[in-house]
C-alpha cells in the first residue's frame, strides 16, 4: 500500500468508530491491546515527557498519561485525533497535547523539543518499507534526550511465519498481514537497534498469542473467534501469570525497551 492509501484507511477508521467501546480502530484485540499496554506502563515513570507516535483513538494514550508527567500524541488521521480529544475530555486529563501529522516529518513538528520517552504502538508497521520505517526511527532516535527510552511494541514477519505453519497444521488458515501494514524482518531491525540504542528489556505475547490464535479458533470451529471473547480473556491472565518454553517464536508481536546511545 502506497502511503497515502495508508493514511486514507485510517482516515476512514476515525470516521467510523465511536469514542467509547473495548474495540476500537487501533486495538481491535482489547487483551493483547492490555499487555502491550502494560508492557510500556512498565517503563514510563512521573517525570516523563513523553512522545506517542500512532496515537490513534487515544484508547491506550489515557493510560499513559495517568502515568507520566507530560504527553505529546501524534496520529496522522484528523478523525482518530477527534476521537482521543473526547476520551481525554472523558477523563479529564490535561497533561495530554494532540498533534495531527505524520511520524514521517518528527523532526520538523517537534523541531528543537527533546523527549526522555518515545512510545510506539504497532505503529512504525503502517509504513510501507523499510526505508520509511528506518527514516521514521532515526527521527526519533534525534527527538530523545541522552539516555531516552524508546518503547516499542511492533510486528515481526519472521515469527508469524512460524505461528502460521502452526496454524497449517492444524488446518486453519494463515493470518494474513493487513495490506496497510508492513511488519518488521527481525534481521533488517536487530542490525539497526544495534547502532543506534542499547537494549534494556525484551518482552514476547507468545503464550497468548498461541492460545488465541491457534487453539481459540481451533476450539470454536467453524464459528469464528472473536477477539473479546472470554476465552481471550482467559488466555491473556494466564500469559501474565505463566512462563512457558518455546512460546517466544510464536510471538509476532514484540517489546523492545531501548535506551539512546549516544
Amino acid at each position: 500500500m502506497k502511503l497515502e492509501d495508508i493514511k486514507r484507511h485510517w482516515e476512514q477508521a476515525g470516521q467510523s468508530f465511536p469514542a467509547h467501546g473495548p474495540i476500537t480502530p487501533t486495538s481491535r484485540d482489547p487483551y493483547l491491546g492490555r499487555l502491550e499496554r502494560d508492557n510500556i506502563l512498565s517503563h514510563l515513570a512521573e517525570r516523563h515527557t513523553c512522545l506517542e507516535i500512532g496515537c490513534g483513538d487515544g484508547q491506550h494514550t489515557v493510560h499513559y498519561a495517568r502515568k507520566a508527567k507530560k504527553i505529546f500524541a501524534l496520529d496522522i488521521s484528523a478523525g482518530l485525533v477527534s476521537v482521543a480529544q473526547k476520551r481525554l475530555e472523558q477523563e479529564s486529563l490535561e497533561n495530554v497535547e494532540l498533534f495531527v501529522g505524520s511520524m514521517l516529518n518528527l523532526g520538523e513538528i517537534f523541531q528543537g523539543q527533546q523527549f526522555d520517552c518515545i512510545i510506539s504502538q504497532r505503529c512504525l508497521i503502517n509504513l510501507p518499507d523499510w526505508e520509511h520505517q528506518r527514516m521514521a526511527m532515526l527521527q526519533a532516535y534525534d527527538l530523545l534526550k541522552e539516555g531516552g527510552l524508546f518503547l516499542l511494541t511492533e510486528g515481526f514477519q519472521d515469527n508469524l511465519n512460524k505461528l502460521n505453519a502452526i496454524r497449517t497444521a492444524m488446518s486453519l488458515p494463515e493470518i494474513k498481514v493487513a495490506p496497510y501494514n508492513r511488519n518488521f524482518l527481525s534481521h533488517e531491525f536487530d542490525k539497526f537497534i544495534g547502532q543506534y540504542f542499547e537494549l534494556i528489556d525484551q518482552r514476547h505475547y507468545g503464550l497468548y498469542l498461541f492460545l488465541s490464535r491457534v487453539y481459540h479458533p481451533l476450539v470454536v470451529s467453524p464459528e469464528e473467534p472473536r477477539h473479546d471473547s472470554k476465552m481471550n480473556d482467559v488466555a491473556m491472565r494466564l500469559s501474565q501469570v505463566l512462563s512457558l518454553p518455546d512460546m517466544e517464536k510464536y510471538s509476532y508481536n514484540l517489546f523492545y525497551a531501548l535506551k539512546k546511545n549516544v
